[in-house]
């Protein structure tokens, strides 16, 4: 079940720029406003969510005041990092940021904050009663569930891969923050890289850290869904050994956080009747690999 009802009306108790939080229950207003929502859920376990509709560089603190099924209230304060970014999708380039509690640590004594949440709670419902930021220029207005939100619409680069496969040409396009996987370096000197979102991975051979212009990768595994299949090399491992790839990637840019590539090759596998031939490959603004020890 999920409960998440009854903000308070604003408009009496509010001061503008006020510096205030905590349980004074002060709203801060200002000249820029964030639309700010909790929801506290119970369908798999106890969570306490916060739904705003922007990414700022400043933190965001407040409370929420639990009210319980038998009259007792709970203030649990909440503190969001700056630069907070977890968008979530609802469409037609429409993000709302999520933050969650549960996953919350302190910085400062490495674990859950000290007022937290009893998850024997029985809660009737949840509210914002204070929130300010950092930046006094951000204001914040409480809305309900029903209301309708002003999403955020995201100024992200976008990362792009497309290749022509025998007749078909394959394309797919995700902003960065959803392909956030897209790659890392392993011990055994070889990268894997894995778009999220973009439903492509490469495996390379032993190659050298970091990427670097002109770098040149072979890529005995390329796997890919494309028109409702997947098509490439075989996942199975029983199968892995009748995978076959001529397929080498090419760096061509690379900057302080994105690489561009260009590809091409033969795939052949027993998941595909017919050699595949990968031709006008290209990847652009994909996130630099991580490096795994």
């Amino acid at each position: 079940m999920v409960s998440c009802f009854l903000f308070a009306d604003i408009s009496s108790s509010c001061t503008k720029n006020a510096d205030s939080g905590g349980t004074d229950h002060t709203i801060q207003q200002g000249d820029s406003t964030i639309e700010i929502l909790a929801i506290y859920t119970t369908t798999i376990s106890s969570n306490l969510l916060i739904k705003f509709n922007n990414v700022i560089d400043a933190s965001i603190n407040g409370t929420v005041t639990f009210h319980l099924k038998n009259g007792q209230t709970h203030d649990v304060p909440f503190s969001i990092p700056a630069g907070y970014k977890n968008l979530e999708s609802w469409g037609s380039n429409k993000y709302l940021n999520v933050w969650s509690y549960i996953n919350y640590y302190d910085s400062t004594s490495g674990g859950m904050p000290s007022a937290g949440i009893d998850g024997s709670w029985e809660v009737d419902f949840v509210e914002i009663t204070a929130v300010k930021c950092t930046d006094k220029t951000f204001g914040f207005n409480l809305i309900k569930p029903s209301d309708d939100w002003t999403y955020y619409h995201p100024t992200d680069p976008v990362t792009s891969v497309s290749f022509v496969s025998n007749l078909d040409t394959v394309s797919f396009s995700n902003y960065t923050f959803n392909t956030s996987a897209s790659g890392f370096y392993v011990a055994s000197s070889t990268y894997a890289f894995y778009f999220r979102g973009i439903f492509l991975q490469m495996f390379s051979t032993a190659s050298t850290y970091p990427l670097k212009a002109g770098q040149v990768l072979n890529i005995p595994f390329v796997s890919y869904y494309w028109n409702s299949r997947n098509y490439g090399s075989q996942l199975n491992p029983s199968d892995t050994a009748f995978n076959g790839s001529t397929v080498k990637l090419k760096i061509t840019k690379v900057t302080d956080k994105y690489f561009d590539a260009s590809f091409s090759g033969k795939i052949w596998s027993t998941r595909e009747p017919d050699t595949l031939l990968i031709s006008n490959g290209k990847i652009e603004n994909a996130l630099l690999p991580i490096r795994l020890q």
